[in-house]
């Protein structure tokens, strides 16, 4: 009747039972069906085993050489900035000159982006000559592929955001060069970022020296001034400093344990497939029987 609602019929505890006999009775013949498999099951675990063993075995052994680095904090401009409100121009002259008014927050996602650039992996190859330790197979190397090896399987950078820490890792089948090739890495990143530095602060200075000769406004000349102070701070510091960019808090050195391949997954994982191969076998063997028999008849 209308407005009445259905309330579904309880279970009974029959049902409950039957349920509970029908998960009895499926583990009972899931159970017989690997017993009467068990040389089958046997043999394809003892066979993916084997294979394992001898994967884990032969595999070349991996080292990684680790570098813990942080970004330098030069933040050479800051102080003009906060000023520049009331120095007319001062932001469009800037900006032509290329000169940065903000805090050294850009110039430290500029340099993380150049630590992670082509163009430095690039460069790091050509100048250790590695294209062929890294295509030892290919008859004619190309800088591309190299670059792509070393981006997928020798360079890992890891990048903390919480603690501001940068983890360059470096895999490779010799733990001495594994460790040179990461310390080596961050050194051409600050020498590449040092040099850029130099470059545009003596460019800027020779923009700023220009643009004062060609202004009779005092303040506008004294905040000129005071960018080209600046300027020959960041000069200064480019050249004295070796690490510019990037300052090494712990370097790496040659690893003693090798950091791949894991010998005993690798067995665990030939274990586990030679058990998943056998029973799948065992599973599918009886109902392909049957359906031979079918199609026979």
């Amino acid at each position: 009747m209308a407005g009445e609602t259905s309330l579904s019929a309880p279970s009974m505890p029959g049902e409950q039972v039957s349920a509970e006999q029908d998960d009895d009775v499926d583990m009972a013949a899931i159970w017989r069906l690997m017993w009467s498999a068990r040389r089958l099951i046997l043999t394809t675990t003892v066979l993916c085993t084997a294979i394992a063993v001898y994967i884990a075995l032969t595999a070349t052994l991996i080292y990684r050489g680790e570098t813990v680095i942080t970004a330098a904090r030069n933040g050479s401009m800051g102080g003009v900035g906060s000023g520049g409100g009331q120095l007319g121009g001062l932001a469009s002259i800037a900006s032509l000159a290329g000169v940065n008014l903000d805090s050294g927050g850009a110039a430290d996602r500029e340099s993380k982006a150049i630590l992670q650039s082509r163009s430095l992996i690039e460069a790091f190859i050509e100048r250790r000559n590695l294209l062929g330790e890294l295509l030892p197979d290919r008859k004619k190397p190309t800088l591309w592929l190299g670059v792509k090896e070393f981006k997928e399987g020798v360079l890992t950078i890891k990048d903390d955001k919480r603690t501001g820490l940068i983890t360059i890792d470096i895999d490779w089948k010799d733990a001495s060069v594994a460790a040179q090739w990461a310390n080596g890495f961050v050194a051409l990143a600050n020498e590449r970022i040092r040099a850029r530095a130099i470059y545009e602060a003596t460019r800027n200075i020779e923009f700023l020296t220009k643009q004062i000769s060609q202004t009779s406004v005092v303040e506008v000349q004294h905040a000129l001034y005071s960018l080209i102070e600046n300027e020959t701070k960041t000069l200064m510091l480019a050249n004295a400093r070796v690490e510019y960019a990037f300052t090494v808090i712990d370097p790496a050195v040659p690893p003693e344990r090798k950091f791949s391949p894991k010998r005993s997954l690798i067995i665990l994982g030939g274990i586990l497939a030679g058990l998943t191969i056998g029973f799948m076998v065992a599973y599918v063997r009886p109902a392909m029987a049957r359906f031979k028999k079918l199609n026979s008849t």
